[in-house]
């Protein structure tokens, strides 16, 4: 839990004066933004906490991934507001947004009532993205996976396909409650089936497909935000992200597998590994770029950001590859995250930007995500020892990633609040 004192450094907003509880009600509504857009909770407890600051109010907060508590004021006359929040889709467009709003308020020209409506104007606003474009994005994400998990040219096309059904998939049942709580099962129910049938009658790599045609849907991310909760002492977010992130896996790994039992007892088609025929090193170069245009648009990043997010993914593509060569996987993913993460920082203090928008979609080809969805695919077939070493596995690269990004910070020390 943050902590904040009163300054006497506040500077005018508009001449208005600022009442507690219209700071609470400001920040209550930041704050519910910001987690709705993909900050972690570490860093909306910070940002809240010097917000509340500059206001010149006594702020405490514990953010957690379902709850943003406050209490404004001193101890005798305190104001305490709760506010229920559900995880929405990262959206780095309108967290840059909001980072001007923060800056405006901190440089005094942006009073609360302002404030509190460009927050709202914010919310308000369309995804800088519709349907089709995300769709595409799914699929050609899904086709990147597959060159990076050293597939040939028909596990790419294999998996762009996969990728686009599950796509599809996900964005209409994302508008319907009740069956947005089955998406994960249903896919790997799908991807199976598909990368079972392209599998008999193409000859594909069928885990290839799968993993690829997931990539968007592994909580690999989730994971290592919630390592970095933990490694911060933030016990409560952490715990329950890294609860989610489980739960997720296991959901994804359970439709898989019921996805290659019905095709073997229904269609009776039985997957006969392949070894898929390998690329040229250089097809990795379009690879990279393809992903990084479609991260931009799963993201929602604004599309001048394109060019930053190619560069911070080759960053970390080329810093993990070199460090996997030489130290093994579990340095490397290491040293592809300090890597990323000095680079990140760097562009976001030249930039004035957030260091999510440099950070996150290139963290993505990073994240162990795959390692954890083996390890229990292997469960699930009844390989213990290979499902235990794939878990074992996971964790270490998840412990190297967050240590990587926590000497980053040391390094090259984010100046901004996002």
């Amino acid at each position: 839990m943050n902590e904040s004192r009163s300054s006497s450094s506040a500077p005018p907003h508009d001449g208005e004066t600022v009442a507690p509880e219209a700071v609470a009600t400001f920040l209550v509504r930041l704050g519910k933004a910001l987690h709705t857009y993909g900050t972690p909770s570490h860093r909306t407890e910070d940002a809240l906490t010097r917000v509340a600051r500059r206001l010149g109010v006594r702020g405490q907060f514990l953010v957690t991934p379902t709850s943003i508590l406050g209490s404004f004021g001193e101890d005798d006359a305190q104001i305490t507001r709760l506010a229920r929040v559900d995880a929405g889709e990262t959206d780095l467009r309108k967290l840059t947004q909001l980072h001007q709003v923060i800056r405006d308020v901190f440089a005094g020209t942006l009073g609360i009532r302002a404030a509190s409506a460009a927050v709202d104007e914010i919310q308000a606003a369309p995804p800088a993205y519709g349907p089709l474009l995300a769709w595409l994005a799914f699929a050609a994400t899904s086709a990147a996976a597959a060159r990076f998990f050293d597939g040939g040219v028909a596990e790419i096309l294999a998996s762009a396909g996969a990728g686009a059904a599950i796509g599809l998939l996900n964005i209409v049942g994302s508008e319907r409650p009740r069956l947005t709580r089955l998406l994960p099962v249903l896919s790997g129910m799908v991807a199976a089936l598909l990368a079972g049938v392209l599998a008999a009658t193409h000859g594909v790599f069928a885990p290839i497909v799968i993993l690829a045609s997931l990539i968007v849907l592994l909580p690999g991310l989730t994971l290592t935000v919630a390592m970095n909760e933990l490694a911060l002492n933030h016990v409560v977010s952490g715990t329950a992200r890294m609860t989610a992130a489980t739960v997720t896996f296991l959901e994804l790994a359970f439709g898989v597998a019921l996805g290659s039992e019905i095709a073997r007892r229904v269609a009776g088609i039985v997957t006969v590994p392949a070894a898929p025929s390998h690329l040229p090193e250089w097809t990795v170069a379009p690879a990279l770029a393809v992903a990084a245009l479609s991260l931009t648009v799963l993201f929602r990043a604004r599309i001048h950001d394109a060019l930053l997010i190619l560069l911070m993914a080759t960053i970390a593509f080329a810093t993990a590859r070199l460090g996997t060569g030489a130290f093994g996987p579990e340095l490397g993913a290491g040293l592809g995250a300090l890597g990323l993460g000095v680079a990140a920082n760097a562009a976001s203090r030249w930039l004035d930007q957030p260091t999510a928008i440099a950070l996150l979609p290139a963290l993505l080809l990073l994240v162990p995500g795959s390692l954890g969805f083996r390890s229990l695919q292997a469960l699930l077939a009844d390989d213990v020892v290979g499902g235990i070493e794939s878990l074992f596995t996971m964790a270490i690269v998840a412990v190297a990633l967050v240590s990587g990004l926590l000497v980053a910070n040391l390094l090259v020390i984010p100046r901004r609040l996002l």
